[in-house]
């Protein structure tokens, strides 16, 4: 079977789930073959929760707490086939040996331990766990699962639009960047393996991570110079190896379309008031070893809209 290939994990988990739920709906899907749908959908989305409570349905609960739905008042009988009435019992076994179970029709007998043995007058003691019971816990985990895929669903397709739009520009964005420089491509791999650290003291690199990124972009655009720049605006500016703010500056003032001319000097003060406060709160960022995951990602997001507002006007042909 061909691997099917996702522009992103966001619709990666998204087809997968319109898939699961499809399947749940038509009966056409096994429990076990669910929850390793939604560990996919929940490691693409980052849904911690989801994908502990799905190991520990897969792999079973051990001596963790099982769910609610995963306790049982079950027969117990002794060896002289005396009986001693119902206990509460919890199935922590995995899903694929209750599935086992289900598929035989028949009670899962289970020897109780050597301390419940000694409440007993004589005799070993054996509890069996009824198909139905079975039954009741595999619906349920399914259950559980579809609830899920109808939440990713929801959040996927009717919100989050802000996260799928800037999501659409990096997506855009990477795709360009690979003819045009594998420099900024590295470096930008290196962004996301700090951005999605767990360790605080990853997040500060980001800074420097960005601040290399808008370098070598102005490099490629506007390689440096020991001659200074006179821009439209009538000023002049240094364009060598570290101006490479101001290097931007020139790329944008010399290739804007000659129909966006009214719009030069508003576009040209933007942006170069835009990418100094970026590169300055990079400086910061990587100086600051404190820094929190939220300043990391909006500096990632704006240096991205800073990189692909620059190739918007960059000719095709001019990739390299």
């Amino acid at each position: 079977m061909s691997k099917e290939s996702f522009p992103s994990p966001r619709e990666e988990a998204l087809e997968i789930a319109y898939q699961t739920r499809k399947a749940i709906l038509s009966g056409k899907s096994d429990p076990v073959a669910t929850l390793r749908a939604c560990l996919v959908i929940a490691s693409d989305l980052g849904k911690k929760p989801m994908v502990e409570w799905i190991n520990n349905e897969l792999s079973g609960y051990k001596k963790k707490e099982v769910p609610e739905y995963r306790v049982h008042k079950c027969h117990v009988m002794r060896d002289d086939l005396f009986d001693e009435g119902f206990r509460d019992y919890s199935l922590t076994y995995p899903v694929h040996f209750l599935m086992y179970f289900s598929k035989k029709n028949e009670n899962m007998a289970v020897s109780l331990s050597k301390e419940d043995n000694e409440k007993s007058s004589s005799g070993k003691l054996t509890l069996y766990v009824s198909p139905s019971r079975i039954e009741s816990t595999l619906a349920a985990v399914v259950d559980n699962c579809f609830s899920f895929l109808n939440d990713i669903i929801t959040e996927l397709q009717y919100g989050g639009v802000v996260e799928y739009l800037m999501e659409e520009i990096r997506k855009r964005t990477d795709e360009r960047l690979t003819t045009f420089n594998v420099k900024i491509t590295e470096e930008t791999q290196s962004l996301y393996i700090n951005l999605t650290s767990t360790n605080p003291a990853d997040w500060s690199k980001v800074g420097h991570s960005c601040r290399k990124i808008l370098k070598l972009l102005a490099d490629s655009v506007f390689p440096p110079s020991d001659e200074k720049y006179g821009a439209k605006d009538g000023r002049t500016l240094e364009v060598t190896e570290q101006c490479f703010i101001n290097r931007l500056y020139a790329f944008l003032d010399e290739n804007l379309p000659s129909d966006e001319k009214k719009f030069i000097g508003a576009q040209i003060d933007y942006l170069e008031s835009y990418l100094r406060q970026v590169v300055n709160y990079a400086q910061i960022a990587e100086h600051n070893p404190s820094i929190e995951k939220f300043h990391a990602n909006m500096l990632a997001i704006h240096t991205y809209l800073v990189i692909s507002d620059i190739l918007r006007h960059v000719p095709e042909k001019s990739a390299s």
